[in-house]
């Protein structure tokens, strides 16, 4: 079986395949995060997500932007628009409810963590790509936005998906070029959590963090 130290690998390359998918990355993947943006109830999808990027790529653009000194106001922002608790049931989908409390919740921030360290440093990809949304799907409490990364290299489609709460519309996964990131950790992690269980994931999931923080 293998263990999450190759999963990653593959699960890397599955996203950034090509150039363009690191362009879309670099704006994408810092909107995935684990606490909810303030917005008022009658925000739509589209609002949701055009806010969240235009705070992200307003700190790009400053005329002192500094990746280090920067990447803490980042932080900030990209910690305001994802449903962590959304992505976390629907990586581990059925295997959520086997699991209790204290481990939702460490899960939860585990997966935070892990997206967080593997592609926010793909922010250094941008040049100043434009992002356009294109159109918006809503059933219900569920809801998906269209949009496209204009690049010199081509128009990159980005697909984001989200649920609306009581506080507003909160992204909870991102598909780029037909590859959905929920589906790619869920794929990776499943055959984990079958032969080790819940703790055997965290371990692992913790012994890659601090691999990638060092």
């Amino acid at each position: 079986m293998a263990s999450i130290f190759t999963l990653f690998p593959r699960l890397t390359h599955r996203f950034v395949r090509s150039r363009r998918v690191v362009l879309a990355l670099g704006l994408l993947l810092p909107l995935l995060s684990i606490a909810p943006l303030s917005q008022a109830d009658d925000a739509t999808p589209s609002a949701a997500v055009k806010g969240a990027v235009d705070k992200i790529l307003g700190i790009l653009r400053k005329p002192d932007f500094n990746f280090d000194k920067d990447r803490s106001s980042i932080s900030v922002e990209i910690r305001k628009a994802f449903d962590d608790v959304a992505m976390a049931q629907s990586v581990l989908s059925t295997n959520w409810k086997a699991i209790n409390a204290d481990q939702q919740s460490e899960f939860k921030e585990l997966l935070s963590q892990t997206i967080e360290n593997n592609y926010i440093g793909r922010l250094k990809a941008y040049t100043d790509e434009k992002v356009e949304i294109r159109h918006e799907d809503v059933k219900d409490t569920l809801a998906t936005v269209d949009t496209v990364i204009v690049a010199k290299s081509g128009d990159v489609p980005v697909n984001y998906k989200l649920r609306k709460r009581k506080d507003g519309w909160f992204i909870y996964d991102v598909v780029v070029e037909n590859v959905s990131m929920v589906s790619t950790y869920r794929d990776s992690y499943r055959p984990i959590f079958s032969k080790d269980g819940i703790d055997g994931l965290l371990k692992q999931m913790k012994a890659k963090i601090a691999e990638l923080k060092g």
